[in-house]
Formats: C-alpha cells, structure tokens, sequence
C-alpha cells in the first residue's frame, strides 16, 4: 500500500484550526523551532506549514527569531499573546506530536488492510507455530478457525498451552501494515500509536505519508487486569490527553482476552458490549463531550479460559463465537517431545529412565494429566537445583527431578 505525502492543506483532511494548535503547542515545547524542524515533527511538507506560520505571525501568535548566524535558518517562536493562546489551548487537550489522519481515512484504511478474505494454509500456520509441539488435530481445527475471521473460544485446564498458543496468532499474519500516530474526531485528537502493540519495521518511507508507520500486525494481549472502560475512549485528566480503546489498537490483528472470567467485572458484560461490534463488523464509541464516531471492527478476538465456559457464558453468546477449541491433556510421544525441547532449552541431559520416571512415578503416582507446563516449569527448577549444587553439565537424575517436582507441585 502506497500512502502519498499530502501536498496541500485540503490533502490532510485537518482543518486549519487544528494545525494551528498543534503549531503552537510544539513551539511552546521547544521555545522556537525552524521551519523544516516544525515541519518533521508534524510529518507534513514545508509548503503545508509555512503558510500557517504566516498565517500565525499575521495574527500575532508566532514571531520570527533571529539566530544572528547568516547559516542558520530563522526560527519561529510564540509572541507573549501565542504564549496565553498555546497554555489556554494546552489546559484542553496536552498532545504534541505528529499531525493526525481524518476519521475517514482511518477507517478506509482499516478495511484496506482487512484480513479480509486471504485464507490460510496448512503450511503457513505450521510455519507459524514451528516452535511449539502441537497436534495435527488441534492444527487441522485452528486453520479453519481463523480463517473464519469468526471470535474464538479457547479453553482447557490451565497449562495446556492456550496463552503459548495465542502468543504466536500474529506470526500467522506475517504482513505489514500501516498505523497513524493519531487520529483526528472533528478537532479532537486520539492517539493510536502505541509501541506495546505496534512493532516498527522498517520501509522506504521516502515519498510517503510520514503521518502513518510501518508496523506489523498487531496482537493485543489482556488478562485479568482488563477493565470495561479499557474499551471506550478515555481522556486523562493529567495528562490531557486522549487514548484509543484497546480494540482500536488491535484492529488489524488480533485481540486475545487471556483469563476469560477472572476480571473483576462478569463475562456477561464484556460480552453484552461486543455483541453489537461482533455481527456489524462495526464499534460505536463516544467521546467525554457526547460526540458519537464509529470505526471498523476488524480483528480477530480471540477468548481463553481455564474455566468451564458454560458457567461464564450463556449458551446464545457461545453460538456467536462460532468456534470453540478445547485443549486437553497430551498423548505421551507428544509429551516426550515437550520434554526433549526443554531438556536443549536447559541444557541438560536425561537418560530414558529419567523420562520413565517422570511419566509413571510423579504423573502416575499423583494423577496429573500430562499437559505442556510441566516439562517446562519442571527442567527449569531441576537446572536451578543443579546450579546451585555445582552439578552443571551432570546427567538429570531421578532425585533432582523428584526434588523439583515436589517443589512445583503443591500437592
């Protein structure tokens, strides 16, 4: 996708108001900028920005500074009423930074960067979830399911490997994708960039709209910590700034709620304010001064739980989730496998009575399934033991891995 530098006022889609703002909140920050340096902080040509700046000075806001060396170019900085102007304008609304894209052309772009329709493939998602040990069945049930572009359920007991697995969703769609630094709501700004989600890449970025950023796409990953008024425009107060919802970072990619059920408001009411967002495709949103704006819903949410989903769902939301994967205990070569990743990941060494004893001794003998925590957590805590014990690079024995076990295991 090629996005064009503007090259008038009209081809950003602001209003002249807006970049006056912006223009005097940046001078305010730095004292007194040249034109090129205004220009590159917001990502729009001289010729869009010299205009306003005649435009301040002729309303006596902005003044030129004379560096008083003939190589420098004249800067520009606030007159003592562009100075009340910027911290009257400040006290409303504090961001400083790029200039934003219109509404509109956010959601045009999320439609064009769409998953759309492109499906797929076995080898694609097996390429994708190469360092994990994975059944064909549980591949042979995911593909489809994201193809879908349907939300997904998962859920299972805990340590079966559902976050493992959802952390590895956005390598399935190894593409880029644009991102602004912000968005524009008639002359409110929103922020969308965020560094958490949004993963740089780099770009010939020479003839293009510096206002958007190259990134990967985007997996937004929540648990417990998820609160309502995370999905709904927020304004800080200390700040005064505004922040996109987490759906809106998300969009694009995909969107995991991790620990469906331990956040401290019920499923119910998550669910109860996607239902609408999940079948139009589409999310309203308003913002503290009552404007109502919608943007596309394009990602695909994805849902994990160790509880039963019965008892955190009715059965009329489940329907609208389409796809439900469960993930269980592990047949033993699986496991074994699990197993041998972990012992190169340790660099530890085991023989097969080792792998026997873990299996009949500490799994048989206590009735714990065999899910994919247990190597992992387990080697892990018996190369701790052997460091500490100056045994590094020793053979793993029975007692070390039944003195990790018992420190593992609670029971």
């Amino acid at each position: 996708m090629f996005l064009p530098k503007p090259k008038t006022l009209a081809d950003t889609g602001l209003s002249k108001e807006l970049l006056f703002r912006l223009v005097l909140r940046h001078l305010q920050e730095e004292a007194s900028l040249s034109l090129p340096m205004l220009a590159e902080r917001l990502c729009l040509r001289g010729s869009i920005v010299e205009p306003l700046l005649q435009e301040l000075k002729s309303l006596q806001l902005v003044e030129v500074r004379a560096s008083g060396r003939m190589d420098e170019p004249i800067r520009f900085a606030l007159t003592q009423k562009g100075q009340y102007e910027a911290q009257v304008l400040n006290e409303r609304d504090g961001y400083i930074g790029p200039a934003p894209i219109p509404l509109a052309d956010y959601n045009r772009l999320v439609l064009a960067q769409s998953l759309g329709e492109r499906s797929i493939k076995r080898e694609q998602l097996e390429t994708a979830l190469s360092d994990m040990v994975i059944s064909q069945e549980l591949v042979n049930a995911l593909g489809p399911a994201l193809n879908s572009r349907r939300p997904l359920l998962i859920y299972g007991h805990a340590g079966t490997g559902k976050s493992f697995l959802c952390h590895r969703f956005n390598k399935v769609f190894d593409e880029n994708i644009f991102v602004p630094h912000a968005i524009a709501v008639q002359n409110t700004i929103i922020p969308l960039f965020d560094p958490l989600y949004h993963w740089r890449v780099e770009h010939n970025t020479e003839d293009q709209d510096a206002r958007y950023i190259p990134c990967k796409r985007p997996l937004v990953m929540v648990g417990g910590e998820l609160k309502l008024d995370m999905l709904e425009v927020h304004f800080d107060r200390q700040s005064r700034q505004y922040s996109a919802p987490l759906q809106m970072k998300a969009n694009n990619g995909v969107f995991l709620i991790d620990d469906l059920g331990r956040q401290s408001f019920s499923a119910d009411e998550l669910f109860n304010r996607w239902i609408v967002p999940m079948e139009e495709r589409r999310d309203f949103l308003s913002l503290p001064n009552g404007l109502h704006f919608d943007i596309p819903f394009e990602q695909i949410l994805v849902f994990s739980t160790n509880l039963d989903p019965e008892t955190i769902a009715d059965e009329a939301f489940l329907r609208r989730l389409g796809y439900k994967l469960h993930l269980s205990a592990m047949p033993e070569n699986l496991y074994r496998d699990i197993w041998n990743m972990n012992l190169d990941k340790y660099q530890l060494s085991a023989d097969e009575s080792v792998f026997r004893f873990m299996i009949d001794k500490l799994h048989g003998g206590s009735d714990k399934p065999l899910i994919a925590c247990y190597p992992r957590d387990i080697l892990g805590i018996a190369r701790d033991i052997m460091h500490f014990n100056g045994q590094a690079g020793m053979p793993l024995n029975e007692e070390i891995l039944d003195k990790a076990w018992r420190m593992y295991c609670v029971h």
